[in-house]
């Protein structure tokens, strides 16, 4: 008889630490489930944040340089690079990305630069766009604008994209309506200061103000026009070459 207490209460013994042991490793599984599960929520909700989107429904027109989400890429302050569906609202100069879920979302990390694969000659006729910021204030451009590098090297060629809403009386006293007009302007950056310049031969060679005779020269041997992107980026890229 004492046997077969001592063997029941051993065998209840066991059982509790069974028991025990797998409460823990439900503890432990859960646990893992919840940390990789609140991991993967605090990743994406550092990547981005909801963003409004102002509908506008008395405003002709769209607010983005391109309607539509567009292939792109991103650059991080810290250089991570990823891939991303983009939209660049040219109106309030900021960059949307699209979320897991369809949604619209802005982006909570700081960028330094981001590309977007548009292949529009209309608004450039260089593909990708690369996009950067950081760059001295000015006009109604601070620090944190974007512009398009359209020359990168010792002196930059900017561009800046904006767009703005004019109003116009319809005909016969019909109401005046609105639309948004797209615009945009060069910048070209040396020494570190920024200076507007007009996307012709007079203007550009006037802000560059030195190697006269040799961009003269240049430009009678190749033909270059001045709004073209991919035309500036060549003839800045042989500017740099002389500096």
């Amino acid at each position: 008889r004492d046997y077969y207490e001592t063997t029941m209460q051993f065998r209840t013994f066991t059982n509790k630490i069974k028991a025990m042991r797998k409460t823990r490793l439900f503890t432990v599984v859960l646990l893992s489930i919840f940390y990789t599960a609140a991991k993967a929520q605090f990743v994406y909700d550092k990547l981005g944040k909801p963003a409004y989107e102002i509908p506008y429904t008395d405003i002709g027109g769209s607010p983005y340089l391109q309607d539509g989400w567009i292939d792109g890429s991103v650059v991080t302050d810290d250089g991570k690079k990823a891939s991303a569906k983009l939209k660049f609202d040219s109106y309030l100069n900021r960059l949307l990305f699209q979320g897991k879920n369809a949604e619209t979302l802005e982006f909570t990390d700081k960028l330094k630069a981001f590309g977007l694969s548009i292949g529009n000659k209309e608004i450039s006729d260089v593909s990708p766009l690369v996009f950067v910021n950081n760059l001295p204030a000015i006009d109604k451009q601070t620090t944190d604008s974007w512009y398009q590098l359209v020359a990168d090297g010792k002196v930059k060629l900017l561009k800046y994209y904006g767009k703005k809403i004019m109003e116009s009386q319809g005909v016969n006293f019909s109401p005046k309506t609105k639309s948004f007009v797209a615009f945009h302007t060069y910048y070209v950056l040396r020494n570190g200061a920024m200076a507007r310049v007009g996307d012709n031969k007079k203007a550009i060679a006037k802000a560059l103000n030195n190697h006269g005779p040799e961009i003269e020269a240049w430009l009678k041997s190749n033909s270059i026009n001045f709004k073209s992107d991919a035309d500036l980026q060549k003839f800045f890229g042989w500017y740099n070459s002389l500096n």
